[in-house]
């Protein structure tokens, strides 16, 4: 009796922690985005090369804490923010959802015939954080990179977005460094300017 309980409780715990590949169709690139999901501590696991625009990156979604951790090893930044739970539940939603896909055989995603709903963020790097109130999974995944840390924050659906080349990025950031923070008396707007898809610089500028 004993012999079949400890055979069950084997099986059960490695059903807690499974792992998906996915092939991704996105425009001219196609690349496999590995998915990592662990049940018993409620955390997700994705890491996603470069492709297009888009730099690799590594993240864990921890479930408990709230939050989600990204870390960007091309620039040497991790990124922290709160998961967004109308889209992801918990591990177990994610989980169930690859199973689904999986039993039915498909494990690619074409975002020729998918819904893709853009959503910008952008890293605040006026203040660095620390680890101290990471739970044991952020903190287990964060000991890997070392990174500066900072906020991701998401850009407001109704705010002004401009698409900028990387000469403009970096003239716009000299110029921003010499306004004044009081803009003179006049009420202070923020925009944002898109570099190629791949970051957002926030500006404080003052309205006319």
């Amino acid at each position: 009796m004993i012999l079949i309980n400890a055979l069950l409780l084997s099986v059960v715990t490695a059903f807690m922690d499974m792992k998906f590949d996915y092939e991704i169709i996105e425009g001219k690139a196609r690349y496999f985005e590995n998915i990592e999901t662990d049940l018993e501590k409620n955390v997700v696991k994705i890491h996603t090369p470069a492709h297009n625009n888009v730099m690799e990156s590594y993240q864990i979604q921890d479930f408990l804490q709230g939050q989600q951790l990204k870390c960007l090893p091309s620039i040497n930044q991790c990124r922290l923010r709160d998961i967004d739970r109308k889209t992801a539940i918990d591990a177990g939603q994610v989980t169930e959802a690859f199973i689904h896909t999986w039993n039915k055989g498909d494990n690619t995603i074409n975002s020729a015939n998918s819904v893709v709903e853009t959503e910008l963020y952008y890293a605040d790097l006026e203040e660095e954080l620390d680890d101290i109130s990471f739970g044991e999974a952020l903190k287990e995944f964060y000991q890997h990179f070392k990174y500066p840390l900072y906020t991701e924050k998401k850009v407001p659906q109704d705010a002004e977005v401009y698409n900028m080349t990387h000469s403009t990025v970096s003239r716009t950031k000299r110029d921003a460094g010499t306004l004044s923070r009081d803009c003179r008396g006049l009420q202070p707007k923020r925009v944002y300017g898109l570099d190629s898809a791949t970051s957002c610089n926030h500006l404080k500028m003052c309205t006319e």
